[in-house]
């Protein structure tokens, strides 16, 4: 909506009771006004909020844990600032990998660009020569000596199969059976012999035990017989002393026999008993159970032994081929280093050159993306991860206080009178009283979106110096002066009558005793005053609610303006 304020006041004459009517009964009432220089502005109001020019939402660029978060809600940042990081362990190790392989790739290219060295070029011509040789010795055929070795590889195969197939003799059976039944029964000799240690020993352990309780119970009565003042002298004589010396005589020979069976028990014997038992139990098994994987092996050792004499009886087709095929490379290899590198394969080094640096670019992005950094000076404005967490969304929001301005929401019936540079008076909601001087900055091309008004959003430059502490979000109304005009004639709204013609004016002025009418050109107006830029001049008298039919105003009855 459009509001109109005035620049300077304009002095109204009101005069009470003009005339009387006719017959002395009716009293006419007409208000006399007068024309005066003035400043005349036009303006569009407006609300909004005080926002920062810059303000940022962060967020980290890859996934991962939170590891560190540097700042808090107000705490004010450096552009470059590090505000939080993730765990970048695994990122660090990809580009250390990344820039290894393109070391790497670059070598490949460098030794591909430069001559092969006669040190290669030798080894590549002995490998031409042994490769020949094989083949020769493949084409020659076998010699007597191979043939000889195969067919005996072979028999040996065989009979080694044909022993496992026929199985144990009987005496075998009979003899693995009787040494285990003689492990057996000595495992219980030995394991009857160490069961009688161990009970001597815990019988031994018992009597050790009864011969401390008593020396602990003799020294007892000892010492405090001792102790006491009135018999310390006779103590070493008496029964005490004597009871002390023999329960120590009986612990020193409850600890000897304790000693030497604890030195006697020793379960040796029976651990060899018991290996002795295992190892008759695996040779009788051995002999009775099938020995499905020994007979596999062997089988596979005669067909082996079969393929070997067959390949140099029959003939070595698949051997003579591998030999020419490695020949052929042999020689394929020693052209090329005499030729030297081919473009093909330059140009497929260098793609792998430069798909190296492109993954380690990438590695390097990633690691840098698991960091958010201040974009520009301001203060954190809300933090919305913790270390440990997996990032996700917006992590930080920060602003630049020293950038405030003010945003309005400005009607589309008004926003075609507002323009770049226009003046503006600006009041924060807290401090209604308090006006601050701004200009227009910039004004969106685009309406906003989500409102059945449709409005265009106006940024005011706001000059911030000596006024309260303005905080973000803060309700700001704005006047922005749209128009003005200095030093005009001015003229109250009501003086002016509109004519039955559209843009035709008039007034009726008031000269001596007499009112007469004039037309007038009108120029800016606002909610009370309006320009006259034709007919009126400043001091003329105009008669406010007159009409043809009044008696004409008593001259002597207007007042001049106050100042």
């Amino acid at each position: 909506m459009k509001r109109i304020l005035p620049i300077l006041m304009l002095v109204l004459v009101t005069v009470a009771s003009l005339g009387g009517c006719s017959k002395g009964e009716e009293r006419a009432s007409n208000e006399i006004v007068e024309a005066f220089v003035g400043d005349l502005s036009a303006q569009v109001s407006a609300t909004g909020q005080v926002l920062p020019r810059r303000q940022a939402t962060l967020s980290f660029g890859t996934p991962g844990i939170v590891q560190e978060v540097a700042v808090e809600v107000g705490d004010r940042v450096q552009a470059g600032d590090v505000l939080a990081r993730l765990d970048d362990a695994a990122l660090q190790r990809a580009v250390r990998s990344a820039e290894q392989n393109l070391r790497i790739q670059e070598a490949n290219l460098s030794a591909l660009q430069t001559a092969a060295p006669d040190e290669d070029i030798a080894a590549a011509r002995a490998a031409v020569a042994a490769a020949q040789a094989r083949l020769d010795d493949l084409l020659a055929g076998p010699s007597e000596e191979e043939l000889a070795d195969a067919q005996a590889q072979l028999a040996a195969a065989q009979a080694q199969l044909d022993d496992l197939l026929a199985g144990p003799a009987k005496e075998d059976l009979v003899a693995a059976r009787a040494a285990l039944a003689a492990a057996q029964a000595q495992l219980k000799v030995e394991a009857a012999r160490y069961a009688a240690i161990k009970d001597r020993l815990t019988v031994a352990r018992c009597g050790l035990d009864m011969a401390a309780i008593d020396l602990e119970s003799a020294q007892y009565f000892y010492d405090a017989l001792k102790n006491d003042w009135q018999h310390k002298d006779y103590a070493d004589f008496s029964p005490e002393a004597e009871r002390l010396q023999d329960a120590q005589d009986a612990y020193a020979v409850a600890l000897a026999r304790y000693n030497v069976n604890a030195v006697g028990i020793n379960d040796l014997a029976l651990r060899n008993a018991q290996a002795q038992v295992a190892q008759a139990q695996a040779r009788l098994a051995a002999l009775t159970d099938p020995r499905e994987a020994e007979v596999a092996a062997a089988r596979e050792q005669v067909a082996a032994a079969q393929a070997n004499l067959a390949a140099l009886t029959d003939g070595r087709a698949t051997e003579i081929a591998a030999a020419r095929a490695q020949l052929a490379q042999a020689q394929a290899n020693l052209s090329d280093l005499l030729a030297g590198t081919s473009a093909e394969k330059l140009a497929a080094a260098q793609a792998q050159v430069e798909r190296a640096r492109l993954q380690l670019a990438d590695a390097r992005d990633r690691l840098t993306k698991a960091s958010i950094t201040a974009p520009f000076d301001g203060v954190i404005t809300a933090v919305h991860v913790q270390a440990g967490e997996q990032a996700g969304g917006p992590a930080i929001e920060m602003a630049d206080l020293n950038g405030l301005e003010v945003v309005l929401e400005v009607d589309e019936v008004d926003i075609g009178a507002v323009a770049v540079g226009q003046r503006a008076v600006v009041t924060l909601e807290p401090w209604p009283d308090r006006k601050l001087e701004g200009e227009v900055a910039t004004i969106t091309p685009k309406a906003n979106a989500g409102s059945d008004l449709i409005t265009y959003e106006v940024h005011i430059k706001v000059n911030w110096q000596d006024s309260p502490p303005a905080r973000i979000g803060m309700t700001a109304n704005a006047d922005l002066i749209t128009m003005s005009r200095e030093k005009v004639v001015l003229v109250p709204n009501r003086a002016i009558i509109a004519g039955r013609v559209p843009g035709r004016y008039m007034v009726y002025r008031l000269r001596g005793d007499k009112v007469e009418r004039v037309p007038v050109k009108i120029g800016l107006r606002d909610a009370q005053y309006t320009e006259i830029t034709e007919g009126v001049r400043a001091g003329d008298k105009l008669v406010v609610g007159y009409t043809p039919s009044s008696r004409p105003p008593r001259p002597e009855a207007k007042s001049g303006r106050p100042e």
